[in-house]
C-alpha cells in the first residue's frame, strides 16, 4: 500500500503542477467565469479541491503523531460553505496548492505500511462520527482530486484549450 500511495502522491503533485501551468495561460476572468458546474468556475473547483485536501491532511495529522510536523505548514481558513472562494485568484492559490501537494507526499512517505491498514476515527463535515481504514481515506483523497480535475479538463475542452495532464503511465 505504501508504495502505491507514494506513487499516487507524486502523480498528484505532477498533475496539479501541469494543470496549473495550463491555467496560468488563461485570464483571471476565464478562470473565474461561471462554467455552470457545481462549484461554478475553474477557480471554484480549485478552491474546493484545496479545501478538502487540507481538511483530510488535518485529520491525518490528528490521527498519526508522525504527521504532526505537517500541520503547521497547512493553511488556516474559516469556511462558511462548500462553494466559498477562499483563495481569490490562481496567483494566490498556486503556492498553497504546491505546499499542500508537498504535504500530501510527505504524509505518504512518513506513514508505515502498517499504518495504512489502521482505522481512522474522525468527524465528518456534518459532525458524524466516522471510522475508516487509512488506505481507503487516502484513496478517497486522490480520487476526489481526479474527479474534480476531470471537471476542469471538461471546462478547458469546452474552451478549446489543450489539457492532456492526467495520464499516470506517462509520468513514471
Amino acid at each position: 500500500m505504501k508504495e502505491l500511495f507514494q506513487i499516487l502522491s507524486k502523480y498528484n503533485a505532477k498533475t496539479n503542477t501541469e494543470m496549473v501551468g495550463i491555467l496560468e495561460k488563461l485570464t483571471a476572468e476565464q478562470i473565474a467565469a461561471d462554467a455552470r458546474s457545481f462549484f461554478g468556475s475553474i477557480l471554484g473547483l480549485l478552491n474546493h479541491i484545496l479545501v478538502v485536501d487540507v481538511m483530510w491532511l488535518k485529520r491525518f495529522c490528528s490521527q498519526f503523531p508522525e504527521l504532526a510536523m505537517i500541520k503547521p505548514k497547512l493553511p488556516e481558513f474559516q469556511m462558511k460553505g462548500w462553494k466559498e472562494i477562499i483563495w481569490p485568484s490562481l496567483a494566490v492559490l498556486k503556492p498553497i496548492r504546491l505546499g499542500v501537494d508537498e504535504a500530501i507526499q510527505q504524509a505518504c512517505e512518513l506513514l508505515s505500511e502498517k499504518q495504512y491498514d489502521s482505522v481512522m476515527e474522525y468527524k465528518s463535515w456534518d459532525g458524524k462520527d466516522m471510522k475508516k481504514t487509512a488506505w481507503l481515506v487516502f484513496l478517497h483523497l486522490f480520487n476526489h482530486q481526479t474527479h474534480h480535475r476531470g471537471q476542469i479538463s471538461l471546462i478547458l475542452d469546452q474552451m478549446a484549450i489543450d489539457n492532456d495532464y492526467s495520464g499516470i503511465v506517462n509520468k513514471f
